[in-house]
Parts: C-alpha cells; structure tokens; sequence
C-alpha cells in the first residue's frame, strides 16, 4: 500500500504541475517579452548576487517558455511564464532582505576591499597579514551566507556572515592606520599645491574624513568610519582641481574655454533632452534649471512606464488566477477520474499478487522437506526441483515408491492450470555424452508419461533431455554428481 500511495502522490503532483490556462497569443507575447527584459534587468543589477539561484530558476522557467511558444504550446507558456515571474519576484524579495539584514557586513565589505585594492596597486607590503588573501577567505563566507540565506538556513546564514564579518574587520584593523597615514600624506601634498585656496571644498571634506580615520584609529570611537578610502580619493582630487586652477590662471584664454566646454556639455544635454535645437555654444547658454526640469520630466514618463509595466504584470496574474480559477472543477474531475482507474488498476494488480501467493503457498505444502525444493524466478515462472525422485543407474523406469511423490506434482498442475510446463531430465558426466542424452530425455518422458495417465492434459506438458551439459554441482565428487542427477519441473510463466 506506501508503493501505491507515493505513486498516487506522485502522479497528483505531475497533474498539478503540468496544468495550464491559456490566454491570447498577443498579449502572452507582449507579457514574454516584459518578463524577460525584468529579468534581464535585475541580472545586470548589482541585487542579482544575493539569490543567484532563484534568479536561475527564474530564467530556467523563461527558457521553458520561449522553448514552448516555439512549439506553440501556449497552456506550456501560460504554466511557465506564471512560474518565471514568481521566481523573479522571491529574488527581488530575497535579495533585499538579505541587504536590510546584513547592511553592516557590506558596508564593511565595500571599505575592506577598496583598501586592498588601493594596497595591491601602490605594492605596499603590510606585515603580518596578506590583505589579498584575506579578502579571498571573506568573500568565501560571504558567498556561504548568501547561499544558505537564499535556502532559508538562517542559523548557518548567521555563521558564515559572522566569519565574514570577522575577516573583513580585520583587513580594515590592519590597514586603516596605513591608509590615514596615506591620506595625511596625500593631503600635504595637495596643502602645497595650494588646495586650501584652489579647492577649498574637496580639500576641507577629505580632512573631515581624515579626522573620522583618527578618531576610529585612536579609539575616540568605535565605529569603523563609511567609505573610508574616500578621504584619500578626495585628497588627490583636491591637489588636481587646485593644480588645474593655477593653470587656468595662468592661461589668458583658459576661462573662455571652461565656459564654452560648459555651454558645448549644457547645448549637448538639452538636444538630448529635446527642448533646444541651437547650433553654437558661442551664442547659446541653457539654463541649469531648464536642464533639472527635462530631466525630472524625463524621470516622471520612466516612472510612469515602470508603473504601467507593473500594472500589466498585476493585470496578467490576475487574468492567470481567474482562469486557473475557472478550470479548477474540471480539472479535479478529471483527477478524480485518473485515480479512480489507477484504484481499480492497483487493486486488480493486488488481487492477482495476492492470489499468486496463496497459490506458491498451496504448492510448497505439496512436499515435504527432501523431496523437492520449489524456487519463483523474475519472469514469474516456478522451478519444481524433484530431489525425492531418484532412478536407477541407466534406466529410466520410475520405481512404485515415487508414484506418491508424483501423484502430488499433478496436485501441483492443478494449482497452476493456466500454465504450461516443461519437464527436464539431467545426468551426471559419467558416461558418453549421447547416451546420457537420450537416458536424461527418456527419464522426463516417463515422469510426464505418468502425469498424462494419472489425468493431465498432454498438450501442457513437454519432456526434454538435456543429459550432462547444464550441472549445477562439480562432477568431480559423488554428492556432486547425485545433485546432477535430477528432474526440474518447470511451471512457465503467464503469457
């Protein structure tokens, strides 16, 4: 009975599965190919690394559906399309939870691996640790977190996110000292390029971020500062803008040109944007604002769009339930139909295993112990080995004593009426080859002889002689040899 009940639940799922609801052929295109540009979207987004495997069953599903629209089987692109945009939307679910709920260890991250880089590139040696490798182990335990989290193990998420977070820490503890000591560098260097006066915005904000290195490094707080490499980035830039302004000034003609790459990158801007068509910057300046409200427009028809986009996505799932919906009575009559015949069909099936083996039962409580030894092949067919029944050497007359032994196997016939047999004689190698032939073949004659005159039906039963070829112990000893000598009754198979 388990057999058959997994059976039935596996035939059920199937059924479940394999069920679709059609819809216009038009508006599945249109839906297809929506679905398939999200995706596309979200798999060039930097999201996409936090359900990597949801998001690969998501295109799984959309392959089986564009696989499906080439075959034009459309309840095939409806089932596929349904489950492509579900496993979209548990991607775009997973991969946020995982950011609100470990937005320190990537924060932690974005700063450890910039300071690495910046170190792999400058050749500096820090002692006592190899950043690099660091790094490697981190991003192991990171990929481990993102796994397990996407698999819903959320104790071995915390672990491997604790280890990540540990060896992220301890790249930033080992080389946030040098990385200030570079900054403080760099930012005399753009002091005496005269930043102060040139640049003083850049030049003040990567001292503020200097200041936040010091504080963390000096233990006046205990939080690891954000971005920390960028008071370094912005040092260099305040030493090139204030480099850059000397050289203006030097120029006569450097302050026209600024102004005119400016109104050239404005006239640019606004052709794009589509609310000027004017052909020199010479005599042309867009208004900044103009500009700010192109692009907010612009931003408003996008937003716009996405929000069409998401509505026709609601609009198709909706129209996928309904009709779902709508076939699910006919649906489940048509299961109910399925497994009534697989009922019926195990049932049948039970009832002639059941009766095979109350027949193999009868049969064995035919003999007893030493007088045959009964084996139930694969192919269904029963071997019958007669070891009570023994002739004398070279003849093939069965002695008065065995007609008991033999009266039961025609019990066995009985039992077994709708099944042909084949009775086999066997010798021992003793003797010539011929001889034990005919003498093997004339002893199964007799033993179906004697059925046939206690009442079988003849056109059942076949006598063969195979002699010394099929053995089934070593001739070489005399119990070998007795066991050779032997009758197999062989009750065939159901055809």
């Amino acid at each position: 009975m388990p057999k058959f009940y997994y059976f039935l639940t596996t035939l059920l799922a199937t059924l479940l599965f394999s069920t679709s609801f059609s819809m216009p052929v038009q508006a599945a295109d249109n839906n297809q190919k929506l679905l398939q540009e999200q995706i596309k979207t979200f798999k060039h987004g930097e999201n996409h690394r936090f359900a990597p495997q949801t998001l690969e069953r998501a295109e799984a599903y959309m392959g089986a559906a564009m696989l499906a629209s080439e075959q034009e089987k459309q309840q095939e692109v409806d089932a596929a399309l349904a489950k492509a945009a579900e496993k979209l939307s548990e991607a775009k679910q997973t991969a946020e939870d995982f950011k609100q709920r470990f937005a320190r260890l990537l924060s932690l991250r974005k700063g450890a691996v910039a300071i690495t880089e910046i170190i792999t590139s400058s050749g500096k040696a820090i002692s006592d640790m190899s950043p690099t490798q660091i790094i490697k182990d981190a991003e192991r335990e990171l990929t481990l977190a993102i796994e397990t989290h996407e698999r819903g193990e959320l104790n071995q998420t915390r672990i491997h996110a604790d280890k990540a977070t540990k060896y992220y820490r301890q790249v930033l503890d080992k080389t946030l000292p040098w990385l200030t000591e570079l900054t403080a560098s760099t930012i005399g260097k753009a002091a005496n390029a005269n930043a102060r006066q040139y640049a003083p915005h850049i030049y003040q904000a990567a001292k503020d971020k200097l200041a936040e290195l010091e504080a963390f490094i000096n233990g006046r707080t205990h939080t690891v500062p954000e971005y920390p490499e960028s008071g370094l980035y912005l040092a260099r830039e305040a030493e090139h803008v204030a480099q850059q302004v000397k050289a203006w000034r030097r120029k006569r003609s450097s302050h026209e040109e600024l102004i005119l790459k400016t109104r050239t990158l404005k006239l640019q801007l606004a052709r794009e944007l589509g609310i000027s068509n004017e052909s020199s910057p010479m005599l042309t300046d867009i208004e900044t604002r103009d500009l700010l409200r192109a692009v907010k427009k612009l931003n408003k028809e996008l937003a716009d769009e996405r929000k069409a986009h998401r509505m026709d996505m609601a609009r198709l799932g909706k129209e996928l339930q309904n009709k779902l919906a709508a076939q699910t009575d006919e649906m489940k009559q048509e299961q109910q139909n399925q497994l009534s015949t697989i009922k019926e069909a195990f049932k049948a099936k039970l009832e002639r295993e059941t009766f095979e083996k109350k027949r193999q039962q009868r049969l064995q409580k035919l003999f007893k112990q030493g007088e045959a030894e009964i084996l139930v092949n694969l192919d269904g067919s029963l071997l019958i080995r007669l070891t009570g029944l023994k002739f004398h050497s070279g003849r093939s007359k069965i002695s008065s004593k065995y007609f008991d032994l033999l009266g039961r196997l025609k019990q066995a016939m009985d039992i077994y009426q709708d099944r042909s047999l084949r009775i086999e004689g066997h010798t021992d190698n003793r003797g010539d080859v011929k001889y034990n032939q005919v003498l093997s073949l004339k002893r199964a004659e007799a033993v179906r002889d004697f059925l046939i005159a206690a009442g079988a039906d003849g056109t059942r039963l076949k006598a063969l002689g195979y002699g010394e070829v099929r053995p089934i112990a070593s001739n070489e000893f005399a119990q070998g040899r007795d066991m050779n000598r032997r009758i197999d009754v062989i009750i065939n198979a159901p055809e």
